[in-house]
């Protein structure tokens, strides 16, 4: 069964597609998994970061992207869902094997279901499609979350690890992917409106209705992580770091603010070791992948 680590903060420009491929990047190479990223973001940051944005355009005029998914399996789930699969992305190289289909691989890989500008839009018109007079619109947008999460599901059954890029914001989908995650990973950077930022996301990924029931949840049980990032290490980043983990399950790990990450987010059709991809950023990769993958079960084979 596939372990699904979804990215999420409803505040924007946190690094979530960003880190989402560089963790995608680490479990692929680090702990040898198939791994499919699912990108639920309507700026497919993720998308253009593995594929490009020539390779992106052509999945959208194919109409194979994770929208067109949704829309064309809404109504029923196939067996084979690998005509909406990119194989093998990104930029990193792999010494294991080749593949042998497009979505049944040997370890170490990296799948993608692409990103589209379209997926709010074809979110309403599912919400039109089903609508019943006998249902208000809140019941029917339940039933369309849990469909997608059940979409979501399917399509992932084929790999290790499932990461979820989710868009910020409330869509279906961001919420079906909450629902769907085996763990949430909140990246946030240590400012002013992170406190509001860490406490709305927690109670939507806990289903806490209040802050006060929130709180009644041990730390230790909670379904998410937070990790800060856009570090800088300066002293009230510390005491803010300090004061949300009174509050939040926080990580270890701290990622920098560093000029090789930004150049490792660039699409590049050269394939490259880890080492020559992320530089000096590579170690704190490596810590924040040992970190998760201790917390995921199965998925702790860490290289």
């Amino acid at each position: 069964m596939p372990q699904f680590l979804a990215v999420s903060n409803r505040k924007g420009g946190v690094g979530k597609s960003t880190l989402s491929i560089m963790l995608a990047h680490a479990f692929a190479a680090w702990s040898g998994l198939r791994v499919l990223v699912m990108d639920l973001d309507t700026q497919c940051n993720a998308s253009l970061m593995l594929i490009g944005g020539e390779e992106w355009q052509r999945a959208c005029q194919r109409g194979r992207t994770i929208s067109d998914y949704f829309y064309d399996r809404f109504d029923k789930v196939a067996d084979d869902e690998s005509a909406y699969v990119l194989s093998d992305v990104g930029d990193i190289a792999h010494s294991r094997g080749k593949w042998l289909t497009a979505f049944r691989s040997t370890p170490g890989r990296i799948s993608l279901l692409p990103g589209s500008q379209q997926l709010e839009d074809i979110q309403g018109e599912l919400l039109l499609r089903h609508a019943k007079k006998d249902l208000d619109a809140d019941a029917v947008a339940v039933q369309i979350r849990a469909r997608m999460k059940r979409l979501m599901r399917h399509f992932g059954m084929d790999a290790d690890l499932v990461v979820l890029d989710c868009p910020p914001g409330l869509s279906l989908a961001a919420l079906a992917a909450l629902d769907l995650a085996d763990h949430v990973l909140v990246p946030f950077r240590a400012d002013y409106v992170a406190q509001f930022g860490l406490d709305r996301v927690a109670m939507l990924i806990e289903r806490a209705e209040t802050a006060e029931q929130l709180a009644t949840i041990p730390l230790e049980r909670r379904r998410y992580s937070c990790l800060p990032n856009c570090w800088s290490g300066e002293g009230h980043e510390r005491l803010l770091i300090d004061q949300l983990a009174l509050d939040h399950p926080m990580l270890r790990t701290r990622i920098p603010t560093l000029s090789s990450i930004a150049r490792a987010s660039d699409w590049d059709e050269t394939k490259k070791t880890m080492e020559v991809k992320y530089g000096d950023a590579l170690p704190h990769l490596r810590a924040l992948h040992s970190e998760l993958a201790g917390g995921l079960g199965q998925l702790a084979k860490t290289a």
